[in-house]
């Protein structure tokens, strides 16, 4: 696929690297890739999701990833018209760059500062880079998460991590809580006993299963 960078801004070197950033480089435009990582979005799903982007610049950075080649647009069908935003196979590459500086970041983590926007999708996103691969490489399951009121599926097979959207069908564990407490498991701020003792979360399966995933997937464990 050929990129074919924006006439406005141009690093003006021939050098794929470069050229790569003509594209992808600009404020914003790799957290609206990492956002329409989970699946599809509305434009009004993606201004809410990234306080403080201005209506025009969202716009022209989606105008840029659509003449790359990287981001279309879909009609839904009906009872739900709308258009959506989601990322083209030729995106592939970019979904690798942003995990791979999730993974360079997932050890800077710890507890969110003050002011930091904080929300499930993206910290269920953040799974796939806390994985601990090499000690759990042969671990192949599916869990439930409902963060917030928002349902999420974890599935882990050979050494690789699935997110998405939506409810599982056979689960090993649906586990229900709230964002910050979530974040709490995962830090390791907060046990899972005393979660479930305390009614911050709820729990359906075994606890060893829940144990076993903080520690699949804890991020004080990666950093």
């Amino acid at each position: 696929m050929a990129i074919t960078p924006p006439t406005r801004k141009t690093y003006a070197q021939y050098c794929p690297v470069a050229r790569a950033l003509d594209v992808v480089g600009e404020r914003w435009t790799l957290l609206i890739v990492r956002d329409l990582l989970m699946g599809p979005k509305r434009y009004t799903d993606l201004r809410e999701g990234l306080p403080g982007i201005a209506t025009d610049i969202l716009t022209a950075r989606l105008r840029t990833l659509e003449q790359a080649g990287f981001v279309h647009r879909r009609e839904l069908p009906r009872p739900a018209p709308a258009t959506v935003y989601e990322l083209t196979e030729d995106s592939l590459q970019l979904r690798h760059a942003i995990l791979a500086l999730g993974q360079v970041g997932i050890a800077t983590l710890g507890r969110p500062e003050a002011g930091e926007d904080v929300r499930p999708e993206r910290m269920v996103l953040g799974l796939r880079v806390s994985f601990r691969r090499a000690e759990f490489a042969e671990l192949t399951e599916t869990y439930e998460l409902t963060i917030d009121g928002e349902p999420f599926t974890v599935g882990v097979a050979d050494g690789t991590v699935d997110t998405k959207p939506e409810t599982a069908s056979s689960p090993a564990i649906r586990l229900r809580t709230d964002a910050d407490t979530f974040v709490a498991l995962l830090t390791g701020e907060l046990a899972p006993a005393v979660a479930l003792a305390l009614d911050r979360a709820a729990l359906e399966g075994e606890r060893e299963v829940l144990e076993r995933f903080i520690e699949a997937f804890g991020f004080g464990h990666a950093a």
